[in-house]
């Protein structure tokens, strides 16, 4: 190989490997759609939408004002670089926060008494 075709290779080199991990990164983020879309499927297919739990949850998602995101959160599966999984990881794990369901609050004494005398 002459010496001109290697100078071109190695010059080119820093190209070609900030290609591969822009390819690479597009990758990951295919995969962890797939992933996506494939639980979405399954869940869909598997639930039973007269469950009276599947029920039970809507409505206090419903009572907490809760909606569902309006784009799809998506949990970074894919094989990457562990600082920028634990980065999207954090981004994914902030994003769900928002719409969790809170725990339920226990009754005070006064509460429960109250709702029992209200009957």
């Amino acid at each position: 190989m002459p010496y001109r075709d290697v100078a071109a290779l190695l010059t080119d080199s820093a190209a070609r490997d900030t290609q591969s991990a822009r390819d690479s990164e597009n990758i990951a983020r295919l995969v962890d759609r797939l992933d996506y879309l494939l639980n979405f499927d399954y869940v869909g297919g598997t639930t039973d939408p007269d469950d009276p739990e599947v029920k039970r949850d809507r409505e206090r998602r419903k009572a907490a004002g809760i909606k569902p995101p309006p784009l799809p959160i998506l949990a970074p599966i894919a094989l990457r670089d562990p600082d920028v999984t634990a980065e999207l990881a954090e981004r994914a794990r902030a994003e769900h926060q928002k719409y969790e369901v809170p725990p339920p609050r226990k009754l005070g004494l006064r509460e429960l008494m109250a709702r029992y005398e209200g009957r």
